[in-house]
């Protein structure tokens, strides 16, 4: 990139550390307007329809697994139910399954998504905002060519949804890494009325907090996913 300095993607747990790493430098003016349109705020013209009354500790149902880029990600009843795009697939439930799962698929997308592919999955998987368009000015500046070497993919073991409402969802992603050691991501996923879906809300850098935690064991009523 015009002589910038490119670092290569590493394996392992590296993917999911790249979005601890980019979202805790220092924020910068948004330069790639012309890759994402919208670069801002989205607008506001559907009617959202109500949810389902589901608990928070439902799990997803016929659930199933797919590969992207050598992790595993999994796909339910409750989404996604777009499956045209399989970069970033969509349509997510309106329910705290289809949070955890929307939760989950996007940040595992953004995590190891090759350099063809990422501008594709912020722009249907990721909420605009600041925290995006510097995500976007950081990610240019990497170089991702290739997928999780065989062997070296994390695993996401489940979720446990700390809040819900119909409009935002908090998921912690728990995910054991190839060494053994175990991992939470914090997230938040909101509902997006104009495309009547959910997107992922990077954190804000200037909050301090680490999205990333290492942990030693899972809590006892988180969702498990069955096959990871």
């Amino acid at each position: 990139m015009g002589g910038r300095d490119r670092r290569q993607h590493r394996g392992g747990g590296a993917g999911f550390r790249l979005i601890a790493e980019l979202v805790t430098l220092v924020s910068i003016v948004c330069t790639v307007i012309g890759l994402l349109a919208g670069c801002g705020s989205e607008p506001d013209t559907a009617t959202p329809s109500t949810p389902q009354q589901i608990p928070l500790t439902a799990p997803p149902t016929d659930l199933r697994w797919v590969q992207f880029n050598g992790m595993r990600l999994p796909q339910a009843a409750e989404g996604p139910h777009e499956m045209s795009d399989v970069i970033a697939p969509g349509g997510f439930d309106r329910t705290p399954p289809g949070a955890g799962l929307a939760a989950v698929n996007a940040i595992v997308r953004l995590s190891v998504a090759l350099d063809d592919q990422w501008p594709q999955v912020v722009r249907e998987l990721i909420a605009p905002g600041q925290a995006r368009d510097d995500f976007i000015t950081n990610r240019i500046q990497l170089s991702t060519t290739s997928g999780v070497p065989a062997g070296q993919a994390p695993q996401v073991q489940g979720w446990k949804l700390t809040a819900f409402t119909p409009d935002k969802a908090s998921v912690d992603i728990y995910t054991r890494l190839p060494d053994g050691s175990m991992t939470v991501n914090h997230t938040t996923v909101v509902w997006a009325p104009a495309f009547g879906d959910w997107r992922l809300l990077l954190p804000d850098a200037a909050a301090g907090a680490s999205p990333v935690d290492a942990i030693s064991a899972t809590p006892t009523d988180m969702v498990a996913l069955t096959g990871a």
